[in-house]
């Protein structure tokens, strides 16, 4: 029989130490005297085999460590959900019998209501501010504790947290890791701080009837980013909240009783309808515009669903008896050894100066003044232009729609005046809550997307989409996310019920990274948010839903 205290190897910051089986990285710190929160830049949390954990994670064996400091970029998300648990904690103690909700992600920051009727006053958000304040003053300890299913079921029955016990009872784990902190009868989910004295910023920005909770900038514990409002697009986050609240679709607990109830078929027919009634409204809006000229601008990000937002929005113009026409800007690259490049030196086909800019806007103006024109076509083998043999001409009122990432830029159709325009921003924003505090981000909701888009139509591996996810997410900061103010309409190309379908095609490609893959983290934090879900079969979904242009089987052409 084997020694109980029989040493085994771990790998932490690329150094071999010897440890007893289930000893934490907080025990090997504290052994070596090397967790200290007053540093400029303390250890906060651990990465275990390329998985974001907290300190207190045991060790068994063969793991790689890399310990984690507060101005490391990965250490981001874990000091926000502190922050958010200030947020949450301070106002358990300053508005009793109601429930403070974190929405969704806002710009750099989170947008956060109280559970009541009556809106927050700048009073009561600047006491919570300084009550949060106090709460990092305290230096209160964050303890991950684990507790079985069963017991954590009877605690928030006990409690009477009937949101949070939903969202429990469907999980399928044996038991959980959630967060305690002195003087909070709150359980946290998700990874958190060693303790509350380690925020260094946030601040609290008033969004009637809410407010905006910024945490620090990325890689700069101290400082908090500047607010930049964006109305239209925190309209467009609010009204899906509450709608989805009329439905009872408030959170991943919701989802899953709907599964389980066998109501998807309803779920799925409210969520396309809602689709469907924007369709027909922006449909309309194009019929308003002047005969002399109906151009259509739709943009936004990866996997937003713009190429069947624009065939759904094509096919309602033709129910009003109009004959749109797409326009492609792929035509309009510039010849390959004149494209920019980026720092790497590849090229950017993402910068506008990767267009002709000047001569999509002289077609532009002739097509809408009813002239002929010469349309390019782009060889992307050759890497040039060719000019189309026979012109093409638009009617008069005929809509011109024009679908791209730089759609909303106003240098793209600079020529064109405002009134001859609609434009649209696309987006998939239905965040979905997995309780009051904590949500899947709909930045994730694209990211398997496109994970099941590569894999089922491009050939790519679930690792090579996560490698590439970074420059695409620095190209839409760069290229989109800028300009997405300029929309006159902004469309929720999100779908309620997406996720549970999703998973089938998304969990055995995350499952199928390897551990020593460097993308393996993300691949396990991917699979931990689907396994909040049950799945739902997509045989219900159909084919003229924007879904089916991840996941196949669409009525469209792609």
């Amino acid at each position: 029989m084997a020694s109980e205290n029989v040493l085994v190897e771990v790998e932490v910051d690329g150094l071999k130490v010897s440890i007893l089986p289930g000893t934490t990285a907080l025990q090997l710190l504290q052994d070596r005297d090397d967790l200290d929160i007053n540093e400029d830049d303390p250890i906060v949390i651990a990465s275990i085999n390329g998985r974001r954990t907290s300190l207190a994670e045991p060790l068994f064996g063969e793991e790689r460590v890399r310990l984690i400091r507060m101005k490391d970029p990965q250490a981001q998300t874990t000091i926000q959900r502190t922050v958010q648990i200030l947020a949450l904690a301070a106002a358990e103690d300053l508005f009793p019998g109601h429930t403070l909700d974190a929405h969704f992600s806002c710009g750099s920051g989170m947008y956060c209501e109280l559970d009541r009727d009556e809106p927050l006053t700048s009073t009561e958000i600047t006491a919570l501010e300084t009550r949060m304040k106090e709460l990092v003053d305290a230096d209160l300890s964050l303890t991950p504790q684990r507790f079985g299913l069963r017991a954590l079921l009877k605690i928030y029955e006990r409690r009477g947290e009937l949101r949070k016990l939903k969202t429990a009872k469907y999980l399928r784990r044996d038991s959980l890791v959630f967060y305690t902190m002195n003087g909070s009868q709150q359980l946290f989910y998700g990874r958190q701080l060693p303790s509350t004295g380690y925020v260094r910023a946030f601040l609290l920005v008033p969004e009637s009837p809410g407010f905006v909770l910024l945490s620090n900038l990325k890689g700069e514990p101290a400082r908090t980013p500047e607010y930049i409002p964006q109305p239209k697009l925190l309209n467009t986050l609010r009204e899906y909240t509450h709608w989805a609240e009329k439905i009872g679709m408030r959170d991943t607990g919701s989802l899953n009783e709907f599964i389980v109830n066998g109501r998807t078929s309803d779920l799925i027919q409210i969520s396309e309808a809602r689709h469907n009634k924007f369709f027909v409204e922006a449909a309309q809006r194009v019929a308003d515009l002047p005969d002399e000229g109906r151009l259509i601008l739709l943009a936004g990000p990866s996997s937003s669903g713009k190429t069947s937002s624009a065939k759904r929005l094509m096919v309602q113009l033709r129910v009003l008896g109009l004959e749109p026409m797409a326009l492609s800007l792929d035509n309009y690259f510039v010849d390959r050894e004149k494209t920019p490049r980026d720092p790497d030196g590849d090229y950017d086909f993402e910068s506008l100066k990767a267009l002709k800019v000047d001569q999509f806007n002289d077609h532009l103006k002739a097509l809408i003044a009813g002239e002929e024109v010469f349309l390019p076509r782009f060889d992307f083998r050759s890497g040039k232009a060719e000019t189309a043999d026979t012109p093409t001409r638009i009617k008069r009122g005929q809509p011109l729609l024009v679908e791209g990432i730089h759609a909303l830029n106003p240098e793209l159709t600079s020529a064109i005046p405002a009134i001859d325009k609609l434009q649209i921003y696309v987006s998939a924003l239905c965040h979905l809550n997995i309780d009051n505090i904590s949500y899947i981000k709909t930045t994730h909701s694209r990211l398997f997307r496109r994970i099941v888009r590569d894999a089922q139509f491009r050939g790519y591996t679930a690792s090579e989409t996560l490698a590439r996810w970074p420059k695409v997410r620095h190209g839409e900061d760069k290229h989109i996310f800028p300009h997405q103010g300029n929309a006159d309409l902004f469309f929720n190309s999100g779908l309620t019920y997406e996720m549970a379908v999703l998973k089938l095609w998304a969990e055995p490609r995350l499952a199928a990274v390897e551990s020593d893959d460097p993308h393996y983290g993300l691949a396990r934090t991917l699979i931990d948010l689907l396994s909040l879900l049950l799945p739902i079969d997509a045989s219900g979904v159909p084919p003229t839903s924007l879904l089916r242009e991840f996941i196949g089987g669409s009525g469209f052409n792609y």
